[in-house]
Protein backbone atom coordinates (compact mmCIF):
# COMPACT_ATOMS: atom_id res chain seq x y z
CA UNK A 1 0.00 0.00 0.00
CA UNK A 2 1.35 3.43 -0.94
CA UNK A 3 2.34 5.77 1.87
CA UNK A 4 -0.18 8.69 1.76
CA UNK A 5 2.53 11.24 2.59
CA UNK A 6 4.72 9.88 -0.19
CA UNK A 7 1.84 10.03 -2.67
CA UNK A 8 1.06 13.66 -1.80
CA UNK A 9 4.71 14.70 -2.01
CA UNK A 10 5.13 12.86 -5.31
CA UNK A 11 2.38 14.96 -6.87
CA UNK A 12 4.07 18.22 -5.89
CA UNK A 13 5.27 19.90 -9.10
CA UNK A 14 8.73 20.69 -7.77
CA UNK A 15 9.50 17.39 -6.06
CA UNK A 16 12.05 16.20 -8.63
CA UNK A 17 13.75 19.61 -8.62
CA UNK A 18 13.99 19.57 -4.84
CA UNK A 19 15.55 16.11 -4.79
CA UNK A 20 18.07 17.01 -7.49
CA UNK A 21 18.90 20.30 -5.76
CA UNK A 22 19.41 18.53 -2.43
CA UNK A 23 21.79 15.97 -3.96
CA UNK A 24 23.71 18.73 -5.74
CA UNK A 25 24.06 20.81 -2.55
CA UNK A 26 25.35 17.82 -0.59
CA UNK A 27 27.99 16.96 -3.19
CA UNK A 28 29.15 20.57 -3.42
CA UNK A 29 29.44 20.91 0.36
CA UNK A 30 31.32 17.62 0.73
CA UNK A 31 33.32 17.97 -2.48
CA UNK A 32 32.44 14.32 -3.02
CA UNK A 33 29.95 12.22 -4.96
CA UNK A 34 29.03 9.94 -2.08
CA UNK A 35 25.81 10.46 -0.13
CA UNK A 36 22.87 8.40 1.08
CA UNK A 37 19.21 8.71 0.14
CA UNK A 38 18.61 9.57 3.77
CA UNK A 39 20.95 12.54 3.34
CA UNK A 40 18.88 13.69 0.36
CA UNK A 41 15.64 13.22 2.28
CA UNK A 42 16.90 15.25 5.23
CA UNK A 43 18.18 18.05 3.02
CA UNK A 44 15.08 18.24 0.82
CA UNK A 45 12.51 17.65 3.53
CA UNK A 46 11.01 14.87 1.42
CA UNK A 47 10.54 11.14 1.86
CA UNK A 48 13.52 9.14 0.55
CA UNK A 49 11.05 6.77 -1.15
CA UNK A 50 10.40 9.58 -3.62
CA UNK A 51 13.81 8.98 -5.18
CA UNK A 52 12.59 5.54 -6.29
CA UNK A 53 9.24 6.99 -7.35
CA UNK A 54 10.77 9.65 -9.60
CA UNK A 55 14.17 8.23 -10.59
CA UNK A 56 14.02 4.47 -9.98
CA UNK A 57 17.10 4.42 -7.74
CA UNK A 58 20.08 6.51 -6.70
CA UNK A 59 21.79 6.04 -10.07
CA UNK A 60 18.67 7.43 -11.73
CA UNK A 61 18.86 10.49 -9.51
CA UNK A 62 22.55 10.98 -10.32
CA UNK A 63 21.91 10.61 -14.04
CA UNK A 64 19.08 13.14 -13.94
CA UNK A 65 21.27 15.60 -12.03
CA UNK A 66 24.21 15.18 -14.39
CA UNK A 67 22.00 15.45 -17.47
CA UNK A 68 20.70 18.82 -16.27
CA UNK A 69 24.21 20.06 -15.59
CA UNK A 70 25.40 18.72 -18.95
CA UNK A 71 22.55 20.33 -20.87
CA UNK A 72 23.46 23.78 -19.58
CA UNK A 73 27.18 23.31 -20.23
CA UNK A 74 26.68 21.92 -23.73
CA UNK A 75 24.39 24.78 -24.75
CA UNK A 76 27.14 27.22 -23.75
CA UNK A 77 29.76 25.30 -25.74
CA UNK A 78 27.45 25.03 -28.75
CA UNK A 79 26.95 28.80 -28.77
CA UNK A 80 30.70 29.30 -28.43
CA UNK A 81 31.48 27.01 -31.37
CA UNK A 82 29.01 28.94 -33.55
CA UNK A 83 30.56 32.34 -32.79
CA UNK A 84 32.64 34.15 -35.39
CA UNK A 85 36.02 34.33 -33.66
CA UNK A 86 39.45 32.69 -33.88
CA UNK A 87 39.76 29.13 -32.64
CA UNK A 88 42.43 30.21 -30.14
CA UNK A 89 39.99 32.56 -28.43
CA UNK A 90 37.25 29.93 -28.48
CA UNK A 91 39.57 27.48 -26.80
CA UNK A 92 40.60 30.05 -24.20
CA UNK A 93 36.94 30.70 -23.34
CA UNK A 94 36.10 27.00 -23.37
CA UNK A 95 38.87 25.96 -20.98
CA UNK A 96 38.12 28.84 -18.63
CA UNK A 97 34.46 27.83 -18.74
CA UNK A 98 35.23 24.23 -17.81
CA UNK A 99 37.26 25.36 -14.82
CA UNK A 100 34.52 27.73 -13.69
CA UNK A 101 31.99 24.89 -13.98
CA UNK A 102 34.15 22.62 -11.83
CA UNK A 103 34.66 25.46 -9.36
CA UNK A 104 30.87 25.85 -9.01
CA UNK A 105 30.17 22.10 -9.25
CA UNK A 106 33.32 20.29 -8.08
CA UNK A 107 31.58 16.93 -8.14
CA UNK A 108 30.84 16.98 -11.87
CA UNK A 109 33.87 15.32 -13.46
CA UNK A 110 34.08 12.69 -10.72
CA UNK A 111 30.39 11.92 -11.18
CA UNK A 112 30.94 11.44 -14.91
CA UNK A 113 33.74 8.96 -14.23
CA UNK A 114 31.81 7.14 -11.51
CA UNK A 115 28.74 6.65 -13.69
CA UNK A 116 30.84 5.49 -16.64
CA UNK A 117 33.28 3.21 -14.83
CA UNK A 118 31.52 1.98 -11.69
CA UNK A 119 27.78 1.75 -12.33
CA UNK A 120 27.41 -0.63 -15.24
CA UNK A 121 26.65 -0.38 -18.92
CA UNK A 122 23.31 1.44 -18.78
CA UNK A 123 24.49 4.53 -16.85
CA UNK A 124 27.77 4.52 -18.78
CA UNK A 125 26.03 4.52 -22.14
CA UNK A 126 23.66 7.27 -21.03
CA UNK A 127 26.51 9.57 -19.91
CA UNK A 128 28.45 8.90 -23.09
CA UNK A 129 25.38 9.73 -25.16
CA UNK A 130 24.18 12.92 -23.48
CA UNK A 131 27.49 14.41 -22.37
CA UNK A 132 30.83 12.91 -23.35
CA UNK A 133 30.20 12.42 -27.07
CA UNK A 134 28.61 15.86 -27.65
CA UNK A 135 31.33 17.65 -25.66
CA UNK A 136 34.12 15.80 -27.46
CA UNK A 137 32.42 16.63 -30.75
CA UNK A 138 32.33 20.35 -30.01
CA UNK A 139 35.98 20.29 -28.96
CA UNK A 140 36.85 18.51 -32.21
CA UNK A 141 35.15 21.33 -34.13
CA UNK A 142 37.26 23.96 -32.36
CA UNK A 143 40.44 21.99 -32.96
CA UNK A 144 39.59 21.48 -36.63
CA UNK A 145 38.86 25.17 -37.07
CA UNK A 146 42.23 25.97 -35.55
CA UNK A 147 44.03 23.54 -37.85
CA UNK A 148 42.23 24.88 -40.93
CA UNK A 149 43.03 28.48 -40.01
CA UNK A 150 46.68 27.67 -39.31
CA UNK A 151 46.39 28.51 -35.59
CA UNK A 152 46.81 24.96 -34.22
CA UNK A 153 48.98 21.96 -34.80
CA UNK A 154 46.98 18.82 -35.53
CA UNK A 155 46.51 16.79 -32.37
CA UNK A 156 44.49 13.72 -31.45
CA UNK A 157 41.07 15.02 -30.26
CA UNK A 158 40.68 12.07 -27.91
CA UNK A 159 43.97 12.85 -26.20
CA UNK A 160 42.92 16.48 -26.03
CA UNK A 161 39.57 15.64 -24.40
CA UNK A 162 41.15 13.52 -21.66
CA UNK A 163 44.17 15.73 -21.01
CA UNK A 164 42.25 19.01 -20.84
CA UNK A 165 39.40 17.54 -18.80
CA UNK A 166 41.83 16.12 -16.27
CA UNK A 167 43.83 19.35 -16.06
CA UNK A 168 40.71 21.44 -15.55
CA UNK A 169 39.47 19.21 -12.73
CA UNK A 170 42.81 18.59 -11.01
CA UNK A 171 42.67 21.59 -8.71
CA UNK A 172 39.27 20.62 -7.36
CA UNK A 173 39.80 16.86 -7.21
CA UNK A 174 42.95 17.31 -5.17
CA UNK A 175 41.85 20.39 -3.26
CA UNK A 176 43.34 19.18 0.10
CA UNK A 177 46.75 19.68 -1.46
CA UNK A 178 45.85 23.34 -1.98
CA UNK A 179 46.00 23.79 1.77
CA UNK A 180 49.69 22.96 1.65
CA UNK A 181 50.41 24.84 -1.57
CA UNK A 182 48.46 28.03 -0.79
CA UNK A 183 47.77 27.64 2.91
CA UNK A 184 43.99 27.87 2.40
CA UNK A 185 41.12 25.55 3.28
CA UNK A 186 39.04 26.35 0.20
CA UNK A 187 39.69 27.48 -3.36
CA UNK A 188 38.67 31.10 -3.88
CA UNK A 189 37.23 32.59 -7.06
CA UNK A 190 40.43 34.58 -7.52
CA UNK A 191 42.48 31.39 -7.36
CA UNK A 192 40.10 29.75 -9.77
CA UNK A 193 40.77 32.54 -12.28
CA UNK A 194 44.54 32.24 -11.80
CA UNK A 195 44.33 28.49 -12.36
CA UNK A 196 42.24 28.98 -15.50
CA UNK A 197 44.89 31.35 -16.89
CA UNK A 198 47.58 28.79 -16.08
CA UNK A 199 45.82 25.87 -17.76
CA UNK A 200 44.90 27.94 -20.82
CA UNK A 201 48.53 29.02 -21.19
CA UNK A 202 49.73 25.44 -20.67
CA UNK A 203 47.39 24.03 -23.33
CA UNK A 204 47.90 26.77 -25.89
CA UNK A 205 51.68 26.59 -25.59
CA UNK A 206 51.45 22.95 -26.60
CA UNK A 207 48.84 23.50 -29.32
CA UNK A 208 49.43 26.81 -31.07
CA UNK A 209 51.65 26.66 -34.14
CA UNK A 210 54.91 28.61 -33.83
CA UNK A 211 56.03 28.59 -37.50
Amino acid sequence: MEDPDTAVQARAPNTKDRLIAAAREIMIERNAVEFSLQDVAARSGLNSALVKYHFGNKDGLLLALLERDAELSLKQVERLVARDMPATEKLRIHISGIIETYFRKPYMNRLVHQLIHERGDEPANAVLRFFVEPLAGFQRMILEQGVMSGEFKRVDPGFFYHAVGSACDALFTWHPEARRIWGVATISDAQRRLYADFVVDLVLNGLVRRD
